[in-house]
């Protein structure tokens, strides 16, 4: 008995010890540390009060000093910023580690251990890199991480840095009050995700299974709090997202001087082709969170009749050009195929030998690449166009009817009484495919309330930022979900 005991310490010491956790002990640390919390409940202390004005000060410098760590992607350089992230959850004993998957790239974990014994644990994702900022179309320098006027400036404030320090305080104030949850809650901070995510999520997921085999839920971006210009609330958790299917399409033509030019020229080829692409429409294909999104607009009062019944409402023909001619409408219910870069010779004057355009296309679940691909090179209708794959993976969506869902249901009737929850699609993608390709449900869901329209506008955008107040409220009501989905 004596022997259990000591065991019993030593482990419970290491847990709460605030020394640097090595990428093989991180992942080890999950089954000691957890016999030590089962042990210590029964005469745990009740948990201490959160002061969340001190807390959300803290949050502020703590993502202040996060946006001047520049990671913008490429070349992303998320080293610096996984240690920086490292060090804040050390200080606190809480377990991290940190990976390099190519020379630059960072990741960081970090695991706050729960006292359940079959509880699948939850894992909060977001990602360290940005997209890049010109200082010249900003009121205020993107890296600066300025604090003015109860604003967090800086790229990344939203996008997705903000929502990294909401997850990671949000921990560090269940730590600090002791509250004992019944499931573990695991943070996951990768690089590389504005590029498509092969050298952070996509390497994490391959070669790191043993730190996130207990996971069974994911909360990442893609989704929050929205308040509509009518005030009314609604929480927008995204349960899928459009796949991208990025394409290169090559022409071929004789070279020579372009003072002389044949009739027919790689460029002149390649425009013909790209021309037929733009005025192609892609089929409109109504999947049901889609549908769902419109009716609760709509119910909420920020939508026409219309949206009540979208299915029956696009055979309308006036309806639904009204509808589409709105991108981002038309891009919910469409394949999208758009040219993003061209490229071909090097001076004026020369007629060059090959021309290319990149495509953008985003495709629905339910669509199939190879058939998308096919209608593609039938639509450019030229033999001497080649196509071929960028970037590509299967569109995989998650169920919108799970315990986190719930969860999530219930923090909204307590935090916002008439609030309903809708499961959403959205157009973009982030990392939370590769964890759904995994069998794991994931969720774009970060808990922070954006009322002004030019808050969206700033991600990726240009002045992007975030309040105090909501960093604030985003980490008030993630402790709060934490609380109901590791309840006991």
């Amino acid at each position: 008995m004596n022997r259990a005991r000591r065991r019993l310490k030593l482990a419970l010491a290491l847990y709460l010890a605030t020394g640097i956790a090595t990428a093989s002990t991180f992942a080890q640390s999950k089954s000691s540390s957890r016999s030590a919390h089962e042990a210590v409940a029964v005469r745990a202390p009740q948990p201490k009060a959160i002061d969340y004005d001190k807390l959300t000060q803290e949050a502020t410098d703590l993502l202040s000093k996060y946006i001047q760590i520049n990671t913008t992607n490429p070349p992303g350089n998320e080293l610096a910023a996984a240690k920086f992230l490292k060090d804040k959850f050390l200080a606190d004993g809480i377990p991290a580690t940190t990976w390099e998957p190519v020379p630059g790239r960072g990741i960081v974990a970090a695991r706050l251990h729960g006292i359940g014994k079959h509880q699948k644990a939850l894992l909060l994702l977001s990602h360290m890199d940005v997209v890049p900022a010109d200082p010249k179309e900003w009121k205020t320098p993107p890296f600066s991480g300025d604090v003015k006027d109860g604003t967090i400036w800086g790229r990344g404030a939203l996008d997705d840095k903000g929502p990294g320090v909401v997850f990671l305080m949000s921990m560090l104030a269940v730590k600090r009050a002791g509250i004992l949850l019944d499931r573990d809650i695991l943070f996951v901070a990768t690089g590389d995700e504005e590029q498509g995510g092969k050298d952070g999520a996509g390497w994490f997921v391959d070669h790191q299974q043993s730190v996130y085999s207990d996971v069974g839920y994911v909360l990442n971006e893609g989704g929050g709090i929205r308040v509509l210009p009518n005030r009314r609330v609604f929480y927008s958790v995204a349960v899928t997202e459009k796949t991208p299917l990025w394409l290169r399409v090559t022409a071929s033509g004789p070279t020579g001087h372009s003072s002389q030019p044949p009739a027919e020229t790689s460029v002149t080829g390649l425009l013909r082709g790209l021309q037929r692409l733009v005025e192609y429409h892609p089929p409109i294909h109504l999947i049901s969170p889609v549908e769902n999104y419109f009716r609760a607009m709509a119910e909420l009062g920020d939508g026409p009749k219309q949206w009540l019944d979208l299915a029956a409402s696009l055979r309308d023909p006036v309806f639904q050009k009204q509808f589409l001619s709105a991108p981002d409408h038309n891009a919910l219910v469409r394949d999208t195929l758009t040219p993003t870069v061209l490229g071909a010779s090097s001076a004026i004057n020369v007629l060059p030998a090959t021309a290319y355009a990149e495509l953008d296309c985003r495709l629905l679940p339910g669509s199939d690449s190879k058939a998308v691909l096919a209608t593609i090179n039938k639509v450019l209708n030229d033999k001497d166009l080649k196509t071929e794959i960028v970037r590509n993976w299967p569109p995989v969506s998650s169920p919108q009817k799970s315990e986190l869902m719930s969860a999530i249901q219930t923090l909204a009737r307590r935090a916002n009484k008439d609030a309903p929850v809708v499961p959403t699609l959205i157009a973009g993608f982030t990392d939370s495919h590769y964890f759904r390709q995994k069998g794991i449900i994931a969720y774009g869901f970060v808990p922070i309330e954006l009322t002004h329209p030019d808050e969206l506008k700033g991600i990726h955008g240009n002045d992007e930022r975030v309040s105090v107040d909501e960093l604030g409220g985003g980490i008030r009501r993630t402790v709060e979900l934490l609380k109901i989905l590791g309840g006991r």
